[in-house]
């Protein structure tokens, strides 16, 4: 049976490395192929294309990258009208793997979407998605239930997280020092480094800085506090366990958000963007939501602060790092990623969708 896996994005080939190994678990013959980054490589998949170091965040960056992703494209899209056909499982990556998604079905192909684009909204979920998707496996339940109502054979299992997380979760850590999480993206790191820096000097703990294996040179180049570590975030349950052995964190806005709350890790979240960013937002009218990180939207309240854009200084980090050491702002957060644990569902996303992707197998 032949599998083509398409995930774009950092958080897509985590979930992208666990189905892997979970559908060769389950079904050693199995062929599998496809896009991904540097953790689904180590699963030893057939690379048709590779996306370490993607991940754009405007549109002169999606330019500098266009020729690239647009290969890949046309590479992945030339498989599905080659030799026998399969299951095409892409992961959230709306802009190509709704495309890649059309074309599947048109040579043949099942499509089970795994986690849809935008399915985090409570208010409406991708219009295209039934119509693209035989299945589709989402993240949060009421992406199910809306696709459900659309006409989608939709299921939600859990978040993927709570099973790829499943062994650290499940133990006690011991906690010291803090986390930094500075992002998985070239124009993160650029942005948020020299900030996270100031804000940490007046801070006696030592920081662990998880970052994708393609990064690290670049980080440990740039980061100036001598007692702190540098380690490669892109190594199987890295970031996890550095999360749930920290006592508290500060985190790019991103997955990592939503993994540090699974953690019960207290976090601040900080997040800016160029000049050059803001002012194509400005110009195409971007309206900056109410909330950016998991957490304060999962819950609809904020939960853990948010330092955005201009809001992003050393000033106002220290202002939170001084507010998150105390025992109270502490027990605060973690009483709220309860609720969010309890609202993830369960612990075996990775299984059953891998169960039903071989079940198409059997048809």
């Amino acid at each position: 049976m032949r599998v083509l896996i398409s995930a774009g994005e950092a958080s897509g080939d985590l979930y992208g490395a666990a189905l892997i190994a979970e559908l060769r678990r389950l079904d050693p013959s199995v062929e599998i192929c496809g896009l991904g980054g540097e953790r689904m490589s180590t699963e030893g998949f057939q690379e048709i294309g590779s996306s370490a170091g993607w991940g754009s965040i405007s549109i002169l960056q999606s330019v500098r990258e266009g020729m690239r992703a647009i290969n890949t494209y046309y590479r992945l899209k030339s498989t599905f009208f080659a030799g026998e056909k399969g299951v095409f499982l892409p992961i959230d990556f709306g802009y190509m793997n709704l495309r890649l998604a059309r074309a599947a079905k048109s040579a043949g192909w099942k499509v089970v979407y795994f986690i849809p684009p935008g399915s985090w909204r409570r208010d409406r979920q991708g219009a295209d998605i039934p119509q693209l998707a035989d299945v589709v496996v989402t993240n949060f339940p009421w992406s199910a239930e809306i696709l459900k109502k659309m006409g989608a054979d939709a299921h939600f299992f859990g978040h993927p997280l709570k099973q790829i997380h499943h062994d650290i979760l499940s133990k006690e850590h011991e906690r010291k020092g803090i986390a930094v999480l500075p992002g998985s993206r070239r124009s993160e790191l650029e942005q948020l480094l020299p900030t996270l820096q100031a804000g940490l000097e007046h801070t006696s703990l030592d920081a662990t800085l998880p970052v994708p294996k393609h990064f690290q040179s670049l980080v440990t180049s740039q980061w100036s506090r001598s007692h702190d570590q540098v380690v490669n975030g892109s190594e199987r349950g890295k970031v996890i366990s550095t999360l749930a052995q920290s006592e508290w964190g500060i985190i790019c806005s991103g997955t990592a958000t939503l993994e540090a709350a699974l953690a019960k890790t207290p976090m601040i979240v900080v997040y800016k963007v160029s000049k050059a960013v803001e002012l194509e937002s400005k110009i195409i009218r971007f309206k900056r939501p109410e909330f950016v990180s998991q957490p304060n939207i999962l819950l609809g309240r904020r939960v853990v602060p948010e330092l955005i854009q201009e809001g992003f200084t050393t000033e106002r980090l220290q202002e939170e790092i001084t507010r998150l050491t105390t025992e109270e702002a502490q027990a605060e957060q973690r009483l709220a990623f309860e609720e969010i644990d309890e609202m993830l569902g369960g612990n075996d996303a990775i299984t059953r969708t891998a169960a039903l992707v071989l079940g198409f197998k059997r048809q």
